[in-house]
């Protein structure tokens, strides 16, 4: 007997970035790569990270290092980390020396040092003596850390900073995913629309955006004597890497699959017959079909919550069976 499943993982493209950092460095031709590598982008909503006694370690003289908590408005869990001013990624050299400037979020402290150390910190920016410039707020912090591609040591918890309310689910397949968000209509009714979370906040500071790209999208498939030679073909090509389904069909049907578990209330369109559509992988015939997020966050939504994780084994999962309705799966570790 003959069976087709695709197991599909989405992750961030680039880091959760606010509103208004968004608008900031949307133009910055590498920034705006990453984020342009994302066919799915995901309006949330979350209370405000920051950088708290941002200081600097010269115990060392030779390699100081920069340390810091990081907070979030109403949660208890504080993440303290520390990271090296001089490394390789940032092309610093230690003979000519770093610039570090930062920004404080909104309002900015009431007394206001000027030196280290620094509280209320939105983000921080290392300028090296060849014009380079590295700008880190905290989940971008966190997104390099996550990837190994930042040297810096941050102690656990870093999941529970990471929930996010989904207000909208958009796709862009058809032009840059930058170029689609800006002057976004939708985004600019939910800051509009959105109370802050806690007092004091601006929406344009909670309100963010999520990237997401896939990481995988795994094929397999068996077939059975009463199969024919169209069958085996695609077997073959199976085992000989190609993909089965195209890219821009799998995304399409991210979407929807995304919209109808999570019900995003600023989304008009809800896709109720969901995986019922003219362009997505119905037609395909799928006994299983999966979606799954590769990075810890959790989305949160009015019924529920799903989470991602690091692991292919931790994650909650979107499931549909035989074209039928789908359902989420949670992974165990996320029900501890």
């Amino acid at each position: 007997m003959s069976s087709k499943n695709l197991f599909n993982y989405l992750q961030l493209a680039y880091a959760p970035i606010s509103n208004y950092d968004f608008a900031v460095v949307k133009d910055d031709k590498i920034i705006k790569g990453y984020m342009n590598k994302a066919s799915i982008y995901v309006i949330v909503q979350r209370p405000v990270l920051r950088f708290q006694n941002l200081d600097l370690d010269k115990t060392d003289p030779f390699n100081p290092f920069l340390t810091f908590e990081i907070h979030q408005e109403g949660n208890e869990r504080i993440l303290f980390g520390k990271m090296p001013i001089y490394q390789e990624n940032f092309g610093a050299d230690k003979d000519q020396g770093i610039q570090i400037g930062i920004t404080h979020t909104f309002p900015k402290p009431k007394y206001e040092t000027l030196g280290f150390p620094f509280k209320d910190v939105a983000n921080f920016v290392f300028r090296t003596t060849s014009e380079d410039v590295i700008w880190l707020s905290p989940e971008k912090l966190i997104y390099h850390y996550l990837r190994n591609t930042v040297d810096a040591d941050i102690s656990q918890g870093i999941p529970d900073l990471l929930k996010y309310q989904v207000h909208y689910i958009g796709k862009s397949t058809e032009q840059d995913i930058v170029e689609r968000l800006t002057g976004h209509s939708r985004l600019q009714d939910i800051l509009s629309i959105e109370r802050p979370l806690n007092f004091g906040s601006l929406p344009t500071d909670e309100i963010s955006i999520l990237f997401l790209e896939f990481q995988d999208n795994i094929g397999m498939m068996s077939i059975g004597e009463e199969d024919g030679d169209e069958e085996m073909q695609k077997m073959v090509d199976m085992l000989m890497g190609k993909q089965l389904y195209n890219e821009k069909t799998i995304y399409l049907d991210a979407e929807k699959a995304l919209i109808n578990a999570l019900k995003p209330k600023h989304n008009r369109q809800l896709y109720n017959n969901y995986p019922e559509s003219v362009d997505g992988l119905k037609k395909h015939n799928l006994d299983l079909l999966t979606y799954s997020l590769l990075d810890p966050i959790t989305l949160m939504y009015n019924d529920g919550e799903i989470s991602g994780n690091k692991s292919y084994l931790g994650t909650d999962v979107i499931i549909i069976k035989n074209g039928e309705k789908l359902v989420i799966e949670k992974s165990k570790q996320n029900n501890q």
